[in-house]
């Protein structure tokens, strides 16, 4: 036996050389067995390369394999057969078991066992501490180091709780791929067919522990072994003369660091085992490497790059291009358009060019679209999981739905994902009736729906019973099973099995196979393909390993989920021709390849950025390491590792290496560029960075008729501000020459140019559809005040927003109404004196006020205990609050209570107070908000806050009609905010102190003082908002306090001075209030007139576009040249000049 290393630059002909030797070894010796040993995603590559090598196309002697595979067939021979291999997916299943049994044991992690994720990254160091051969022994050695790390002690503790819990829960049943490594070294030494082969190890950049065992016994007892390893001629003559010297001064940030330290592990190896070694062949011995030989730009950066003391390359740079583009979907987009220039172009073969990402998970996507745009056959080597899959996802939705008791977000996400046999006209409309009605639970889903919402037939009504009857029908059985307080695994597993067959998941996932097939998405056609049989291998493995084990609901769904997430699906290649997409560790690219397209190249993609949140941190490695104890490789380590990649796939390319990477990430946010970017440009003075936001597209890149609309769709508002472009002119012509598409072209162009324009309404139509002015009321005139189109769409054609049972938003604020309706009712009824009524005796009214208004709201919500409760201590805190404050404003004047919920001619008043003054009669009007509504004088005088007034103009006309011999005028119009006011403990320190600093001689103690300043706080919070009258009488009439100091009033929004009602206040002179809101009304009639005459034009004012629904129908855009309704601001001053220009 012998072992003979094969070394040499990234591209010199290792591998070449090495299957070469095999094959003319197997031809000579054909009763001897030749196996290729690579990493397992490099076999079918190695297999083509030998099988196109060989003069005989194949032969029986020689087989390529990866180490685990090479131990399946040692077991075969060794008639090894007792345990199955578990695999990935079991091993994540186990270990979720096992965590929730053994985590009251754990110190760290025993609130995090239920944590999504968590049972992956348990799964993760478990199976690494086997790579890396930290045996029992061997982690309490460990432990025993971390005496100055006791975090770092107890994490490792957990982990061997953990590890001894699955590893005895898997005894002598199973065992985990990474034992597979460790029972094939106690067979190699026996195994005659071990004895007879050749073997040739390629493509690996290293070896864990445990595989540097199993190479240690193949070398001593095999017939012969080569290894290839890439390592250039230079550097493996300074550490052959350090290991002759036995200095071991291998730098861990070397670019060669992993190939230095694989070659001097082997070598000694070797030498403690009197192994013979052959002398080292180096392949391109003072050669530029064969691949690149004729590329003077490519074979500079491989022989300079990431080296010291590097060259410059200061002659134009063809070979190398650098891009940058706006986002990772332009980068796919442009890739893409190169190719196919290239193919249709240039005269290239699919297979003569590569896409290598640092990102494939946010790459993939967009390479597999853009490709498929342009008709592109592409290889995509990743796996993804199939948790997001929507026939996965429907099975969590079930498992869901009973588990929260059909809440609406489960129900509708089950049935949106469009596998149940329920009719989508009959789901539409049964969403809106449930999100209306407030249903949930499955005792309402099991039961008749029979009372139908406004403007619903009965035939829409029958329709959601049958959805209804169906959904239930469907999940009913699942239910049965689940809502068991413990099953065992066996039992909810089959539930779920039920589920998939009864609802023909089968069939309709092959159903969306085909559908994708057709439509070109092949890869997405192939994933769909294996998504059944995935489920139910899943199924089945579930109950395999853990069967009979009895679980919550709850831990069922975790496990269901953990089993999610660990399958994975990847694609067969489509056929031998076509482009290789990877990434830079996992890919292998053995073909040579004419042109690499690298996409991603930005900071945090290359390098990569360390992952957080592992269960042994980079800070734990790196003192494990200082102790001895090596694991894999920290985020510093992995920064010099990937180097090493960049280093060979730089050398891959034989004409050329294109580079892009992203100014912004899919998310928007700015993303910066690799530093490899800069290493390039300091190699290569005339390498430029070619921004392709501003560059123009070229014709030939545009192959596809999908590819040229989506650059006309892109660039035709571009094209139309700055003129004739030739290559929109060319694309132009040639889309327009195909009657459907030129369809489409018109549409974009009339989307493009499409401007508001003010349509108009026949004033017949307008009056069938809106009745008698008169029904036109305050909130629509405002919505018309704020724009026309928009009252035209809601009240006109009724359309509007979703209605949703919203109790916090709508009912809240009618229990409040109702209940402060019901105080007043009952103090009325009994006659009961404002001067009488004290605290407690308003606080047991208010109290039997909220019972029986409570009791008149039957909603289903109201139904539930816990929210019912809630609400009912909600009203009853903010109504006793709000009664308290109202009594005392009552007490605080003369005004008193006259109407409550006053039928008027324009709606409805809360309340209406007044005050009689001999042959005058003063009113006030005040309306209930559960939001803070201010007065705006603005907004009011342009009709869109007008309710307010127009009420007391109302209420002041019906006043006057029951009281002709009086003289009526206007005092105030008020909005009161019912609410449970916050006093903050600042506001109150200060209240306290500005006491003591006002009455020094007080002897009230701080806690007398405390509750006063929080019952004068809250008082104060109750002060409204509105228009009052501005004379001193009526003020005081409404407030005493103001007539007694100066200062704010408590209630009103006025302010005092010694010549009476300032500036700042809200308040105009009696007069004048009897001319604006004489005004307002007036305005209200105008708007009316002009609605039922038809005016539809879409005029809003600035911000009524800001919550409008109907902003897809206008079409309103500021960046289309449409604007905003131009508005004056009016000031109290220019209202009194305004209406008193009425009387001159």
């Amino acid at each position: 036996m012998a072992v003979q290393f094969i070394v040499g630059r990234a591209g010199a002909g290792k591998s070449h050389y090495l299957y070469e030797k095999l094959i003319e070894k197997s031809l000579k010796y054909r009763n001897k067995n030749f196996i290729a040993i690579v990493p397992e995603q490099f076999s079918m590559e190695t297999q083509k390369q030998i099988l196109t090598m060989h003069p005989n196309r194949g032969s029986f002697n020689i087989e390529v394999t990866s180490m685990t595979r090479l131990a399946y067939t040692v077991f075969e021979e060794q008639g090894f057969n007792e345990y199955k291999v578990m695999d990935d997916l079991g091993k994540t299943l186990i270990m979720r078991k096992v965590m929730e049994q053994c985590k009251d044991k754990l110190t760290i992690y025993k609130s995090k066992t239920s944590m999504p994720g968590f049972a992956e990254k348990m799964k993760t160091i478990v199976s690494e501490f086997k790579q890396y051969g930290i045996t029992d022994d061997v982690l309490n050695n460990m432990k025993a180091e971390c005496d100055s790390k006791p975090l770092l002690r107890h994490k490792l503790n957990d982990v061997e709780i953990i590890s001894d819990a699955f590893n005895e829960y898997i005894k002598e049943k199973v065992i985990t791929t990474e034992d597979v490594l460790t029972i094939f070294c106690k067979y190699i030494s026996s195994s005659d067919f071990i004895k007879n082969t050749y073997f040739y190890i390629d493509g690996f950049t290293g070896f864990t522990p445990i595989q540097y065992q199993v190479l240690e016994l193949l070398i001593k007892h095999c017939a012969g072994v080569k290894i290839a390893i890439t390592l250039p001629e230079d550097e493996f003559q300074s550490l052959r003369n350090a290991y002759s010297k036995g200095n071991n001064a291998i730098s861990k940030y070397e670019l060669f660091n992993l190939s230095k330290d694989t070659l001097w592990k082997l070598k000694d190896i070797i030498n403690r085992n009197n192994i013979e070694q052959q002398e080292t062949v180096i392949v391109g011995e003072g050669q530029a490497p064969y691949r690149i030989r004729d590329n003077k730009e490519l074979t500079f950066l491989e022989k300079n790059l990431f080296r010291n003391n590097s060259s410059k390359y200061r002659e134009n740079c063809k070979a190398l291009e650098v891009h940058s583009m706006s986002n990772p979907r332009e980068e796919a987009a442009y890739v893409a358009g190169r190719i196919s220039e290239l193919i249709v172009d240039k005269g290239y073969r699919y297979n003569d060019i590569a896409v290598i990402t640092g990102d494939m998970d946010g790459y993939y996507r967009y390479i597999e679209e853009e490709f498929s745009k342009n008709n592109i056959p592409a290889f995509i080597d990743h796996k993804h999981n199939i948790a997001s899959n929507p026939f996965v996802d429907g099975i969590k939705a079930a498992i869901e739905i009973v588990e929260k008791d059909f809440s609406y977000e489960t129900v509708f996400h089950l049935i949106r994902l469009g596998f149940l046999p329920i009719d989508r006209e009959a789901v539409d409309i049964m969403e809106n009736y449930v999100l209306q009605s407030g249903r949930r639970g499955f005792k309402s889903y099991g039961r008749l729906w029979e009372k139908a919402y406004k403007g619903m037939t009965a035939e829409e009504l029958d329709m959601v019973n049958q959805a209804r009857e169906k959904l239930v029908e469907i999940i009913r059985p699942l239910r049965e099973e689940l809502k068991k307080k413990k099953a065992t695994v066996r039992e909810y597993t089959k539930a779920v099995y039920q589920f998939v067959q009864a609802n023909n998941m089968q069939r309709q996932i092959d159903d969306y196979r085909i559908e994708f097939q057709n439509q070109g998405e092949i890869s997405r056609a192939k994933e769909y393909e294996q998504v059944y049989v995935t489920i139910i291998t899943l199924l089945d493995r579930i109950v395999e390993l853990m069967g009979d084990e009895v679980l919550t609901i709850k831990e069922y769904k975790q496990i269901l989920q953990a089993g999610f997430e660990s399958v994975k699906v990847g694609i067969i290649p489509p056929g031998l021709d076509t482009v290789m997409v990877g990434d830079i560790e996992r890919t292998r690219l053995k073909d040579t390849k004419r042109i690499i397209f690298f996409m991603g190249v930005n900071d945090g993609i290359i390098p990569k950025a360390g992952q957080a949140g592992g269960i042994i941190t980079d800070t734990d490695r790196e003192f494990l390491e200082k102790n001895n104890y090596i694991l894999a490789p920290t985020a510093t380590d992995n920064v010099f590792k990937q180097k090493f990649y960049l280093y060979t796939i730089f050398a891959k390319p034989t004409e050329k290496m294109c580079i892009t990477f992203s100014k912004s990430g899919s998310d928007g946010a700015t993303r910066r560029k690799s530093y490899i970017i800069s290493t390039l440009m300091n190699l290569f003075e005339n390498l430029k960075i070619i921004d392709e936001d501003e560059s123009e597209i070229t014709l030939n890149q545009v192959t596809t008729r999908s590819k040229a609309l989506d650059y006309l769709s892109q660039n035709i508002y571009e094209y139309s501000k700055e003129g004739d472009s030739g290559i929109f002119k060319e694309l132009m012509a040639t889309v327009m020459k195909n009657k459907e598409y030129s369809k489409v072209i018109n549409l974009m162009f009339d989307g493009a140019f499409y401007s508001a324009k003010n349509p108009i309404l026949d004033e017949n139509v307008a009056r069938q559809l809106y009745g008698n002015k008169e029904n036109i009321g305050i909130t629509r005139l405002e919505r018309f005040a704020a724009c026309a189109y928009s009252q035209f769409l809601n009240n006109g054609l009724k359309l509007g927003e979703r209605k949703k049972f919203e109790l916090a938003a709508f009912d809240i604020g009618n229990l409040y109404h109702s209940a402060i309706k019901e105080f007043f009712d009952t103090i009325n009824t009994n006659n009961i004196k404002w001067a009488d009524l004290d605290d407690k005796k308003s606080e047991n009214i208010i109290n039997d006020s909220i019972e029986k208004v409570m009791e008149q709201y039957e909603n289903d919500a109201l139904n539930d205990i816990a929210r019912s409760a809630f609400i009912k201590k909600q009203v009853k805190d903010t109504s006793t609050e709000t009664v308290n404050a109202l009594v005392k404003h009552i007490r605080s004047g003369n005004f008193l209570p006259r109407e409550y919920e006053l039928r008027i001619a324009h709606g409805r008043v809360d309340r209406v107070d007044t005050f009689e003054d001999g042959n005058n009669i003063y009113v006030k009007v005040i309306d209930y908000k559960s939001g803070n509504k201010v007065f705006n004088v603005t907004e009011t005088f342009l009709g869109l806050q007008m309710q307010l007034m127009v009420y007391l103009k109302d209420t002041v006309d019906y006043i006057k009609k029951n009281n002709p011999d009086k003289n009526v005028y206007p005092a105030a119009g008020l909005y009161f905010h019912v609410y449970d006011p916050y006093v903050s403990e600042i506001d109150c320190e200060k209240a306290v102190s500005d006491f003591r600093k006002n009455n020094p001689d007080s002897e009230l103690s701080d806690e007398e003082l405390k509750k006063m300043a929080i019952e004068g706080e809250r008082f104060k919070a109750y002060r409204m908002s509105g228009l009052v009258a501005k004379e001193i009488e009526i003020v005081n009439a409404m407030d005493h306090n103001t007539i007694t100091k100066t200062g704010s009033s408590a209630i009103l929004p006025v302010n005092i001075t010694k010549s009476g009602v300032d500036a700042r206040s809200t308040a105009i002179e009696t007069k004048t209030y009897s001319k604006f809101i004489n005004h307002v009304s007036n305005m209200a009639g105008e708007m009316q007139d002009k609605i039922i005459k038809g005016d539809i034009s879409i005029n809003p004012v600035e911000g009524a576009c800001d919550y409008c629904p109907f902003g897809g129908i206008c079409n309103f855009d500021r960046k289309l040249g449409s604007r905003y309704r131009q508005v004056e601001k009016v000031s109290l001053s220019d209202i009194e000049e305004k209406c008193n220009e009425v009387d001159r």
